[in-house]
């Protein structure tokens, strides 16, 4: 009789390889799966009697094994629907029986090896790990940043378990990364006072696709303080100008483009202002302001082994004439 470990037959038992899709009807032919009569070569063992096949192994009643007479092939068809989240590989042998397989016993020889896997169909749908999620955001937070990931399962495999991410209602704040499930700022939120809502779903790349049940985001804009305490130092001595409150601080990457806007300084209590950078000087600064805007703006490549953190101080003059400072430091990640 021929030894069989595993998947691994000895140099005298051929070894076979076939498929089957899951969720598949009983009595599917399991696909490329074929064994011809003559390697099994049935009256070399039982010469002048009837020969009968039967599946041997961990799952073999999943199976059965019948001849096709008319090709002189040996083939294989499921009993039952199979589930590849279940199980997803058999290996089987077939043994051959002289007169009758009524037990194992019967089992003359091990005559061939086969394994089976079990093909995915796309019979789940996306999940989300975690709830619906509320999150209070910073309106001086740089835009680009992420501020939330979002993530889903799919129990499936291949195509049919990458998943697609995108948010409804669209909305011009926020944009969902549909290969991560990111979600950046891509628009100021400065003086906005009612929460941004929109939902997340998760769609797979299965044929036909399925979109799981979506997940609720809310995100509530938090001011930066209007006011700005008292502190024991100026940077310029003026009437016109309030000393600095405590910094706004703000983590930008160092791939971010020249021209990219990081922040905007003009809230709606600064509408009609101007803005003038105090320091660093503009010439000699990675960031600097638009006068008119108030946007925060990459001028030059950032390297945060030579310049991790960045400070930019701006005096913002408002549409009554009152100035204001308004200090800024960036982290670059």
């Amino acid at each position: 009789m021929t030894s069989v470990l595993g998947n691994k037959t000895d140099e005298s038992t051929p070894f076979f390889h076939g498929h089957v899709f899951e969720n598949s009807p009983p009595g599917s032919r399991v696909n490329g799966l074929s064994i011809p009569a003559r390697r099994i070569d049935a009256q070399r063992w039982c010469s002048g009697s009837s020969a009968y096949l039967k599946l041997l192994g961990d799952g073999s009643d999943d199976f059965r094994v019948f001849a096709h007479h008319g090709r002189g092939h040996v083939q294989l068809k499921t009993a039952s629907v199979l589930d590849r989240e279940e199980r997803a590989e058999y290996v089987l042998d077939v043994g051959l029986c002289c007169a009758s397989c009524a037990s194992v016993e019967r089992v003359v020889s091990r005559v061939a090896s086969v394994r089976v896997d079990v093909l995915d169909t796309n019979d789940h749908e996306p999940a989300f790990r975690h709830a619906d999620v509320k999150i209070t955001l910073d309106d001086a937070t740089a835009l680009r940043s992420v501020v939330y990931k979002v993530a889903a399962e799919d129990t499936d495999s291949g195509k049919n378990a990458e998943l697609i991410y995108y948010a409804l209602p669209r909305n011009g704040s926020f944009y969902v990364v549909p290969k991560t499930g990111e979600v950046l700022l891509v628009d100021s939120i400065l003086g906005l006072a009612s929460p941004i809502k929109f939902s997340v779903f998760a769609r797979d790349r299965g044929w036909p696709s399925r979109t799981g049940r979506h997940m609720k985001v809310e995100i509530s804009p938090r001011q930066w303080p209007a006011a700005f305490p008292p502190s024991s130092r100026l940077l310029r001595k003026s009437r016109s100008v309030l000393e600095p409150s405590e910094p706004v601080s703000v983590s930008v990457s160092e791939d971010a483009a020249i021209g990219s806007v990081i922040m905007n300084l003009n809230p709606i209590r600064f509408q009609s202002a101007s803005f003038e950078q105090l320091y660093p000087e503009t010439e000699s600064s990675p960031v600097t302001v638009s006068r008119e805007s108030g946007e925060l703006v990459i001028s030059r490549s950032l390297d945060r082994e030579t310049e991790p953190v960045v400070e930019i101080t701006v005096k913002v003059l408002d549409k009554r004439g009152k100035a204001h400072i308004q200090r800024s430091l960036f982290t670059l990640i």
